[in-house]
Order: structure tokens, then C-alpha cells, then sequence
């Protein structure tokens, strides 16, 4: 009998393993103590929760073969170096979820440029009552920190609303979006120095860890609004508290935290010091953008035949 674990806050069917395979879902994990209950009798492992795979847990799972990351970037979420060196295998389930994280995205943007966040708060204190007039999206000009997948339905979107004011900053030029899109490749210096909204949509890895850092951020517009949708360790935490604090107009959203789960202990006990600040400067939600009820349950049945594929090539 061959233990699967799954966690991840959503619905699964009865039938999608067959006879000979033990399901154990967490669907939401409180704790690592949670999992590591679970852990050493387990083969294969659908990451879809909040976790991260740490050198700690993966040592505790001694029968661990097989693991599958429901979503792009496995770094994020597995310990990779202790993972190979223990023999197993990794596997995500890449450029399923740029729809959702689009979705999010726009969403997103459009609730700050109301300043939604703020007049939330302002209601609940009696302080203020906020009524400023937003911006049409048509009307700001886009920078894309990143054009795969997400970044390039992004910056499709954004021209079906009309906007025509959209540079980018890829590792590698794509040249048949720039004439369809009207997009325009620059450095990323003069992005964040000219766009009102900066978008970034980038697979994180050691070559992005602080891509945003202290000599960019002093040359950004003290305007700048943030948007990022990929790791939060590819913006420096120091240079961004500095810029935030130094320009109060400027704005950042995160979907996700430098310290996440259990790690995350509030703005109280924050090292970075980033959680303290207002939500007029800083908004972080807990990696919302992909939870999309029907983009997780096709997520989820990809990364469920991985595990398939994975277990029969074993029997092999």
C-alpha cells in the first residue's frame, strides 16, 4: 500500500487513486508537527498547501520517493538541494494558473488604486471616509517584471482595456509580443524610474533572489506602485522598508511573506520590519492569487497523474 499526502484546502474525489494507494489529506496544516506525523510512511508527497518541504521534515520522511508542487516554483516551497541529495524526485505543474493569478492580479491593482485596504480601516476607526477617485486602468502605464506565461496574459489583458503604455523586462526579448502587445522592452532601471504600476511575474531562483534592490529602488519613481506575484525574495526587504518609508506616495503588494506558515509571527515579530508598516505603503496576503476553485481542482488532477506516472515507473 503506497501513502500519498496532500495538503491544500480544496475538494477531492473518491476515485482519483486507484486500489493499492492510501490517501491522506491535511487540508489545511496547523503545524510541521502535523505533517510530521504523517511523514515517514508516505511515498508520495502533492504539495498544494502552505508548508515548506525543509531539510527537518524531509529527513523524518524515510520512504519519500516522489514529490509534486502544485504550482510553478518549486523553490519555494522544497528544501531542493536536501531533496536531491536524497534521491527524490521533484516535479511542479507549471503555466496552469496564470488565468487565476491574472484574475488576482487585476483584481488587485484595481482595489489599491481605490484604496480599498485604507478606507477599510478608516471606516472601522471613524477616522476618515474615504472617497478618492481611481484611475482607469487604460490610463497608467505598465511595467512587467518578467514576461512568461503570466506576465504575457497580463499584458493581454491590459490591451484589451485599452492600455497602450506597457514596457517589460525579460531575460530574454519577445519580439512577436512587443508588435502585437505595443509593448516595450527597456532595463529595469528605467522601468520602475517612468511606469505608474510595476508588475512582477518571475520564476524565483538564485539568479532573481533581490533583482529588486537598493540601486533600482532609489532610482524608482516615488510614486511606484508594486505589484508582486512571484517571491517576495526577489525584492530586497531592506531597500524596499527604505523606499517605502522615504516615499509615502509609492505603494507595494506581495502575495506572500520573506517569513510565511508558521514562520510568520505578525508585525510584532517581524525581522524585516515591513509588517509594521501602513497599508497606504505596504498590503501582504497569504499566496491568494493562485486559489481559484476550479484552476486548483485542474492543478490538483495534473499533479495527481505526475504521482501516477511516478509510482508505476518505480514498479517497472
Amino acid at each position: 500500500m503506497r501513502k500519498v499526502l496532500v495538503t491544500g484546502d480544496f475538494e477531492i474525489g473518491e476515485d482519483v487513486f486507484p486500489i493499492g494507494f492510501e490517501l491522506v489529506h491535511i487540508r489545511g496544516p496547523v503545524d510541521e508537527q502535523q505533517i510530521l506525523d504523517v511523514l515517514p510512511d508516505v511515498q508520495d508527497y502533492i504539495l498544494g498547501g502552505p508548508e515548506f518541504l525543509s531539510a527537518r521534515l524531509i529527513d523524518v520522511a524515510a520512504r519519500l520517493e516522489n514529490v509534486v508542487v502544485m504550482g510553478t516554483g518549486i523553490a519555494s516551497f522544497v528544501d531542493i538541494e536536501h531533496a536531491t541529495k536524497k534521491g527524490i524526485r521533484l516535479a511542479n505543474t507549471p503555466n496552469m494558473n496564470f488565468q487565476a493569478v491574472t484574475e488576482f492580479t487585476l483584481a488587485m491593482i484595481t482595489v489599491c488604486l481605490a484604496k480599498v485596504f485604507e478606507s477599510v480601516e478608516s471606516v472601522k476607526e471613524g477616522t476618515r471616509w474615504i472617497q478618492t477617485p481611481r484611475p482607469s486602468l487604460s490610463n497608467l502605464s505598465f511595467g512587467f517584471v518578467g514576461m512568461g506565461t503570466i506576465g504575457s496574459d497580463m499584458a493581454h489583458q491590459l490591451h484589451l482595456r485599452g492600455c497602450r503604455s506597457m514596457h517589460y523586462w525579460s531575460r530574454s526579448r519577445k519580439v512577436e509580443l512587443e508588435a502585437s502587445l505595443d509593448l516595450r522592452y527597456s532595463s529595469l532601471v528605467d522601468i520602475a524610474n517612468t511606469v505608474d504600476v510595476l508588475c512582477i511575474h518571475l520564476t524565483s531562483c538564485a539568479e532573481t533572489r533581490y533583482l529588486i534592490d537598493e540601486v533600482l529602488l532609489k532610482n524608482a519613481s516615488p510614486t511606484l506602485m508594486i505589484f508582486n506575484m512571484s517571491s517576495p525574495k526577489i525584492i530586497c526587504p531592506i531597500a524596499l522598508k527604505n523606499y517605502l518609508r522615504c516615499n509615502t506616495e509609492a505603494f507595494c503588494f506581495i502575495d506572500g511573506y520573506y517569513n510565511e506558515w508558521v514562520d510568520n509571527k505578525g508585525q510584532h515579530d517581524d525581522p524585516h520590519g515591513l509588517l509594521s508598516l501602513p497599508v497606504r505603503s505596504l498590503v501582504v496576503t497569504s499566496h491568494l492569487a493562485a486559489q481559484e476553485q476550479e484552476t486548483l481542482n485542474i492543478i490538483f488532477a495534473r499533479a495527481a497523474t505526475r504521482v501516477l506516472e511516478f509510482a508505476y515507473d518505480d514498479v517497472k
